[in-house]
């Protein structure tokens, strides 16, 4: 089964353990206010756009066939009218327009990931995140074979908002789970992500329930999960659930407004990423919750 992909990390160190290449998988069925993968939240390819490099020619917008780019100090998109068709990538010259997805089979994804094997030494290897990974699983899973049959260690980062049946087939071929749990109440969940976390939990467990090597974390996002209360909460289940997992608290990182300045979104989160004063206060709250095992920054 292909797969829908919209970028390559290469020469990543926070996305697993060791040195390792990172695939970006296309689709996510949460709505988190503060993504920092914008483009990757629709499962089909979109047109991208990079001001900073925009001639100001209106080629594009003349050579559109249906009218959806118009020119106005910088080009403005109107996607419901977009229809992808790439005419106006083409006609760029400055290659400021391109769309962003791609088609790919599970062979042609497990060769562009194994093409950096060389530099993956003893602790690193291949991730793939996105979007979310279980919306594609089962490409995702021959994927990870192909790889694990060149010995090369797998990872996934998850919000385990995804079918049973997925983690099922992506535990066999799957080194390490990076799951990313954000809030734990599940009103809250469903007011600023779109679903409740009931699923998620449920899937967490069974991850733990079954052996599987997770790291747990949570992205300290300011107004939104950044609270005592929130972050008390997520240890003491993690704790109940699996007491010997890793927890890891990821500092907020605000470089992605300029990618929801290109998409002409407003970006909610206001602020900076914590100070280590800050980052100190939250890692003293999870060793009082009784988390042995914290992954500082």
């Amino acid at each position: 089964m292909n797969g829908t992909i919209f970028e390559v990390k290469r020469f990543a160190v926070h996305d697993g353990e060791g040195l390792r290449t990172t695939l970006f998988l296309k689709g996510c069925p949460l709505r988190c206010p503060w993504c920092q993968n914008p483009e990757g939240i629709d499962p089909a390819p979109a047109l991208w756009y990079n001001p900073t490099v925009c001639l100001g020619c209106g080629g594009c917008a003349a050579a559109c066939p249906n009218r959806a780019l118009t020119l106005d100090g910088r080009i403005h998109v109107d996607r419901k009218t977009c229809t992808r068709c790439g005419t106006c990538v083409d006609r760029c010259p400055a290659g400021a327009l391109s769309l962003c997805g791609r088609e790919v089979s599970p062979r042609a994804a497990a060769d562009l990931l194994l093409r950096d094997r060389a530099f993956f030494g003893t602790d690193g290897g291949v991730t793939l995140s996105g979007g979310e990974v279980l919306l594609q699983w089962e490409f995702a899973a021959e994927v990870l074979a192909l790889c694990r049959e060149e010995g090369v260690h797998t990872a996934i980062e998850t919000s385990m908002q995804g079918p049973r049946a997925a983690l099922e087939t992506l535990l066999p071929v799957t080194d390490q789970f990076l799951v990313d749990i954000k809030l734990l109440d599940a009103e809250e969940h469903r007011r600023l992500l779109g679903v409740d976390n009931r699923l998620i939990l449920d899937n967490y467990r069974f991850l733990c329930e079954n052996g599987a090597n997770v790291l747990t974390r949570t992205p300290l996002i300011p107004g939104y999960t950044d609270s005592e209360n929130n972050i008390r909460s997520i240890a003491r289940f993690i704790r109940l659930v699996n007491p010997e997992t890793r927890y890891e608290l990821l500092n907020f990182n605000p470089l992605c407004r300029s990618k929801y300045s290109a998409l002409e979104q407003d970006y909610p989160v206001t602020g900076g990423a914590l100070s280590p004063q800050e980052l100190e206060r939250f890692y003293t709250i999870l060793a009082q919750e009784g988390i042995a095992h914290i992954i500082k920054e």
